[in-house]
């Protein structure tokens, strides 16, 4: 029998009362139903894609855990993807990085 989808919403609500309760993120655990497109924007046939080539949206892509066929993703791992991230004020300064780090 196939287990039931998690209601993507309520896990990360869960996800962030346990860290707010002092649960350290590290060891919370998400789907990547959950974790895309919801936390990370991506949808997850590129999320799945990403796990194979190591790279999403143009970077290395988070950490995941299997658990057998399971893939898991820690909130920590999440956090530090999305910290991670550089942050623009404008397209023109994010046309501008890109220009710069290409050559």
């Amino acid at each position: 029998m196939r287990a039931t989808q998690p209601n993507p919403d309520q896990a990360i609500a869960d996800a962030l009362a346990r860290v707010k309760a002092g649960v350290d993120p590290s060891m919370i655990e998400l789907p990547d139903i959950v974790v895309f497109p919801r936390l990370i924007p991506a949808m997850p046939a590129t999320a799945r894609k990403a796990r194979g080539t190591g790279t999403l949206l143009g970077r290395p892509g988070p950490r995941f855990v299997k658990r057998g066929h399971q893939v898991r993703y820690r909130l920590s791992d999440v956090y530090e993807w999305l910290e991670s991230s550089e942050s623009y004020a404008s397209t023109a300064e994010a046309a501008m990085h890109r220009a710069a780090t290409a050559s």
